[in-house]
């Protein structure tokens, strides 16, 4: 019996050692409580003490991020136009105490999380209508004021309730349901069409302003060309008028003969007839030309 009693001492003292102490990783918070009460909260990473054999109990928490979707739910826009909304949540402890005590473990985190931000995207879409949301005009779309605005109104909530911090709330995915999906593409044809008569109608006020600005400048090409030719003209008059004024100087009946004949060639051909007296300059050129 004497034999038994030094392994015996050796067993228990190992027993208390091995049960007073206890390891913290750096993704883990450590809860000390002692018959189910809470007496300390150990954040430091490494090897710590406790009061052995089951006197203290360890409970420990994930102290990383945490990402979850909620539930998609249904719910009304400002305007009775209903949506289909699922949001994903970014969140950590911040106050493992708190959170222990309120929520217990990561499944009833999320569960009570999710009943947090459903409730509150209920109360934010409420302020906003469809055009908010989708729109072919980008600066009337307010999705990212409307995940902002959830976030503020959930943070502090989450916080002081449930000591938890959210890093990032925001909409995963956001759909229409039946009702709603012909008005939405009836909104969105209507835009397009109203865009393309807009786009239209500045292009046929450009080619409307092209085409005038061409005819102006045929107009004036044409102004222009006629003017040279009408100068052109009348400098070919006054140097005919002036050749002929010479010939005429140097020879008049020469003169007068060339004249002549400019008129024949002008009045006459083969088929021609032609009545005239016998005492007009012209038969006296034609019976002349005949004697020859």
């Amino acid at each position: 019996m004497r034999r038994l009693i030094p392994p015996l001492m050796v067993a228990a003292v190992v027993l208390v050692a091995w049960t007073s102490v206890f390891t913290v990783s750096e993704r883990e918070v450590a809860i000390v409580s002692q018959f189910g009460r809470p007496v300390s909260i150990v954040e430091d990473a490494g090897l710590h003490v406790k009061a052995p054999l089951g006197i203290h109990q360890v409970i420990r928490l994930d102290r990383r991020l945490n990402v979850f979707e909620t539930q998609v739910i249904q719910l009304m826009l400002g305007d009775r136009n209903p949506v289909t909304v699922t949001c994903f949540v970014n969140w950590r402890i911040s106050d493992p105490l708190k959170y222990y005590q309120s929520l217990g473990d990561a499944t009833n985190a999320e569960l009570k999380l999710g009943d947090l931000i459903n409730s509150e995207m209920g109360s934010v879409l409420g302020k906003y209508e469809l055009g908010h949301i989708i729109n072919t005009d980008e600066e009337r779309v307010k999705l990212d004021e409307i995940e902002q605005l959830l976030a503020s109104n959930t943070a502090s909530k989450a916080d002081n309730v449930f000591g938890i911090e959210l890093a990032r709330v925001g909409i995963r995915r956001l759909g229409y349901p039946p009702i709603v999906s012909k008005a939405v593409f009836d909104r969105m044809k209507a835009e397009r069409e109203k865009e393309a008569s807009r786009h239209r109608a500045e292009g046929k006020e450009k080619a409307d302003a092209i085409e005038a600005e061409t005819d102006r400048q045929v107009s004036e090409i044409l102004a222009n060309a006629y003017k040279e030719a009408e100068v052109i003209k009348g400098e070919g008059d006054s140097e005919a008028m002036r050749i002929y004024a010479e010939a005429y100087g140097q020879d008049q009946e020469f003169f007068l003969f060339l004249r002549s004949l400019e008129a024949y060639e002008e009045v006459l051909d083969e088929q021609s007839t032609v009545v005239l007296s016998t005492d007009a300059d012209l038969f006296r050129y034609l019976e002349s030309m005949e004697g020859r």
